[in-house]
């Protein structure tokens, strides 16, 4: 399991121990405070700063270990991620009292468009969302706040899987987890630290994709969807074969499968998956 489930998950998951969501936590100013804070630095901030990023990578350019280091670092004190498939996007939506839709920062700081891919979720009042003024993101309708039951936001994430969005779950400093996110690697800042920058942002889910070879009809639609380059196609064999190192054991890919030939294993009993976090 990730160092989170050690450290916070009692046993299990971290984002599925409830502990994780209390109203104490929610109370705590700081937090409150962060959450602002964290919102206004995307979107004000995000275009300047992803550009100057871009440009250390066109220019062949890569941050120095020690940076990248510090980088996860800090991120897993105050804003860490990790992958989860629909499932248990699903068991963190039973157990919320709050859902709320909101705009996403990082489509907003890259591309001034609204994406209403990010869910807060509470166990209990008070929401993380009382009194956080989110104006900057230009209009009324952008910085509207939408409360959903939890069958409207399943229903509304699973239609975001069957278009290939990777499903995240989020702290606002750790480990008080405070949103769902649902994201596309052209514009999303913690998949393009991890896969650009090779400064992880988040874990990889506790799962890793496999493809029932007898099942698989070679048609590479998984190929296509996979948003971490880890499928692979064998020529030879007309099949398709999941690069255990690539997969972050997001899921998405197997709504893209005629066949159904792909499910989810546990990364912690795979021998190639369980070192890579």
């Amino acid at each position: 399991m990730c160092e989170f489930c050690t450290q916070h998950g009692e046993g299990k998951a971290w984002y599925l121990n409830a502990k994780n969501y209390s109203s104490d936590l929610l109370s705590d100013l700081k937090r409150r405070e962060f959450i602002g804070h964290f919102y206004r630095h995307v979107v004000e901030d995000g275009n300047r700063k992803i550009s100057l990023l871009e440009k250390t990578l066109l220019r062949g350019m890569d941050l120095p270990v020690i940076v990248r280091k510090k980088l996860t670092r800090d991120m897993k004190k105050s804003h860490f991620g990790q992958v989860v498939p629909l499932e248990e996007v699903d068991e963190i939506l039973a157990m919320a009292k709050t859902i709320t839709r909101v705009a996403c920062g990082c489509k907003w700081a890259k591309e001034k468009k609204e994406g209403r891919l990010c869910y807060g979720v509470t166990m209990g009042p008070p929401a993380w969302y009382d009194s956080l003024d989110m104006d900057f993101f230009g209009s009324a309708e952008l910085a509207r706040f939408e409360n959903l039951q939890c069958q409207e936001a399943s229903a509304a994430i699973r239609d975001a899987d069957s278009k290939g969005f990777v499903h995240s779950v989020w702290t606002f400093h750790t480990p008080f987890i405070g949103a769902i996110c649902n994201c596309e690697k052209s514009y999303c800042l913690a998949m393009r630290s991890n896969l650009n920058l090779k400064a992880p942002a988040m874990f990889r889910a506790e799962h890793v994709a496999v493809v029932d070879s007898a099942a698989c009809s070679g048609c590479r639609a998984c190929l296509d969807r996979c948003p971490f380059n880890a499928i692979e196609y064998n020529v030879a064999e007309n099949v398709c074969l999941t690069d255990k190192s690539k997969c972050y054991g997001c899921g998405v890919c197997r709504s893209s499968c005629p066949t159904d030939a792909i499910s989810l294993s546990a990364r912690q009993l795979d021998p190639v998956a369980s070192a890579i976090w």
